[in-house]
């Protein structure tokens, strides 16, 4: 018997042609979008010279120490500071206390524990250190929130800003600074509850760059 009219002997028809077609592409495509997404996760893993600027929505990561960012909380003391945990699903460094987290522009405290984003420093030289803060709670009435504490320091006895923002201030603040830091220091980005955590979610994106 003669094939059907679009069908060779022993092969596909045009429909079954068109769509193995189609199913190649949408697994090519669901594969290009695995590895953009690994890739964005995890910072991607470029080679070359030593960045000029660090900001951390464009260095995020998810691997402590890409581009001398790292991801940490502490209870009281910046010396007690303890890494934080990825999260490859969410893509958010996180603590036991979901709450506490770190994601590329976001940071949230949790009730006990403060969330820190730490710079390590390349090599010696003088830094600026420039960035933008504002809270952005779910509920912006204030009610049931009493406002978050934040500063930024090298030391627990070495602050360079501190400031605490109340439950109603919205208001897009700008911090900056100036410091030397020697090969290996630390400045640390620090967000604590005030009293307690409900609605402190904030918008804080820090850059820094060595001085000429």
């Amino acid at each position: 018997m003669p094939a059907p009219v679009g069908r060779r002997a022993g092969g596909m028809d045009d429909f079954e042609k068109e769509g193995a077609t189609m199913k190649k592409g949408l697994i090519l495509a669901l594969a290009l979008v695995l590895c953009l997404t690994a890739f964005a996760c995890e910072g991607g893993k470029t080679t070359g010279e030593e960045p000029k600027v660090y900001n951390t929505v464009a260095d995020y990561s998810g691997i402590q120490g890409y581009r001398n960012w790292y991801y940490l909380t502490a209870r009281d003391t910046l010396t007690e500071a303890q890494p934080m945990i990825w999260d490859d699903v969410m893509c958010t460094w996180r603590m036991n206390d979901i709450n506490c987290l770190i994601e590329p522009h976001i940071v949230h405290p949790g009730q006990l524990d403060q969330v820190i984003r730490a710079w390590k420093a390349p090599k010696d030289g003088k830094i600026a250190f420039t960035s933008q803060l504002q809270r952005r709670p779910v509920n912006p009435n204030g009610v049931g929130q009493d406002g978050c504490e934040v500063y930024v320091a090298k030391t627990d006895d070495d602050y360079l800003f501190s400031q605490v923002y109340d439950a109603l201030d919205l208001e897009l603040h700008e911090i900056g600074g100036e410091t030397d830091m020697k090969a290996g220091e630390m400045i640390y980005f620090v967000l604590s509850c005030s009293g307690n955590y409900t609605f402190d979610q904030t918008y804080w994106e820090i850059t820094i760059e060595y001085l000429p």
